[in-house]
């Protein structure tokens, strides 16, 4: 078993307030990770109801002039003229559409990072920035070749040079 191969232990925590959970008699043994106050784990953003509101204007007001564009283009094709353009007011209402689905995106993300490095990383230890749970196994080559290791220590020292 993995118990007994030298370094086969599971990893202390890293981060503050993650556990790490032994498997039971014959489970499959796999990392369980309960994050508890990590800055890190996954956070609902929170999005105000103002912006979601610029949101759904702001698409309404896309949809309604590209709509307006479909109907000139046959109300142009009715009494045969060629196209030239939409009108000015689609034009702003595009415009006016774009901007509100711009304010709506930026009211409705999370609270932006400081970009200077120093601010953002200040609290954290190398430990805490390299720390990557999705990418920790237990089923690697490290199992065999401490078989091996084992093995050829046992028994393998017949051979005089």
């Amino acid at each position: 078993t993995a118990e007994s191969l030298p370094g086969a232990e599971l990893p202390t925590p890293i981060l503050k307030g993650e556990t790490l959970t032994q498997p039971a008699a014959g489970e499959e043994r796999r990392l369980h990770v309960h994050v508890d106050s990590c800055k890190g784990a996954m956070v609902q953003p929170k999005s105000s109801p103002m912006g979601v509101l610029l949101l759904i204007v702001g698409f309404a007001m896309l949809a309604h002039a590209g709509y307006s564009t479909i109907q000139y283009r046959k109300y142009l094709r009715m009494v045969d003229q060629d196209y030239k353009g939409s009108p000015f007011d689609i034009h702003i209402e595009c415009a006016i559409g774009s901007l509100l689905c711009l304010f709506g995106c930026v009211s409705c993300a999370d609270d932006f990072e400081p970009i200077r490095m120093a601010q953002t990383f200040h609290s954290k230890t190398p430990d805490d920035m390299s720390y990557r749970p999705e990418f920790v196994t237990f089923n690697h080559r490290g199992r065999a070749l401490g078989l091996l290791l084992s093995a050829a220590k046992s028994g393998g020292g017949s051979k005089d040079r």
